[in-house]
């Protein structure tokens, strides 16, 4: 019966590690998810600083803010890339955790009947034993009541 405390020992192990990697997978999400905002927050204040500027430009000038513009809006595209691969770890690691759970669980749930199913063996041999001692004080009781009727009276 407690032989399954160490297979839930076990478990619970596995559960934290599935755990931590799944807060790695998240984390590494989240920092994806920053590194986006941040890049777009530039690019719109570029844009933004840049749009208001009046006057005479060089073709390098030209050129080299394009550049820019192409260069800031390929890294976006390639960051949204990385953000869908990290929202796909991170999701398989999730289902990986929510299984290790429930295989968890399905222990716990074993381990709980077997308790249950132990406890009442033993309250059934409890019982048995109590009726026992009880039918062997009844019968004393009839022996002793029998041997203190004196045999005439019978």
């Amino acid at each position: 019966m407690f032989r399954l405390e160490n297979v839930l020992r076990l478990r619970k192990k596995i559960e934290e590690g599935k755990e931590l990697e799944f807060s790695r997978k998240k984390a590494e999400l989240v920092k994806v998810e920053n590194e986006i905002k941040d890049t777009e927050k530039k690019f719109g204040t570029f844009i933004h600083e840049n749009s208001h500027i009046e006057g005479t430009f060089t073709v390098f000038e030209i050129v080299a803010v394009d550049n820019y513009i192409h260069k800031v809006r390929g890294k976006i595209k390639q960051l949204n890339g990385r953000r869908v691969e990290r929202e796909q770890q991170a999701i398989e690691a999730l289902d990986v955790l929510k299984e290790v759970r429930k295989s968890r669980k399905v222990i716990e749930n074993l381990k709980e009947r077997k308790l249950e199913r132990y406890l009442e063996d033993l309250e059934r041999e409890e019982n048995a034993d109590i009726d026992d001692v009880s039918q062997k004080i009844r019968l004393n009781r009839e022996r002793l009541t029998i041997e203190d009727i004196p045999m005439e009276e019978m």
